[in-house]
């Protein structure tokens, strides 16, 4: 029992230590509009796709964000690399939804990818 109780205490520690460090575990498929922007915060190696069309694009933009929009990913498709995680989202969700599942079906190499379910979060 008292092992249990310290594995218990360890595992909150841990925890709390990560929250505090601004560490987030997000898990890679269908994002909220607040975990896509917490990942970007989060630095590292991330390639983020904007689906969208350019214009919508020039608009507003996530920084370094490569610019592929969905009718044209499946030709494409080798702008996506597949050594860093890959984050896809577009204006409501709906193109990048259709994105998320092109990149899953044509680019299984691409081990981590999430896609944004909404709106994305700019500010």
């Amino acid at each position: 029992m008292r092992l249990r109780n310290i594995s218990v205490f360890l595992l909150v520690l841990a925890v709390a230590l990560l929250s505090a460090q601004g560490v987030m575990a997000i898990e890679p498929g269908h994002i909220t509009p607040e975990d896509g922007k917490a990942l970007i915060q989060q630095g590292g190696d991330l390639t983020v796709i904007d689906v969208r069309n350019p214009n919508e694009y020039v608009t507003m933009h996530y920084p370094d964000a490569l610019n592929i929009p969905v009718n044209e990913l499946e030709a494409r498709l080798s702008e996506v690399p597949a050594d860093t995680p890959a984050l896809v989202y577009c204006g409501l969700g709906k193109r990048s939804e259709r994105a998320y599942e092109i990149l899953k079906e044509k680019r299984p190499d691409i081990k981590e990818l999430y896609h944004v379910n909404g709106a994305p979060i700019f500010d």
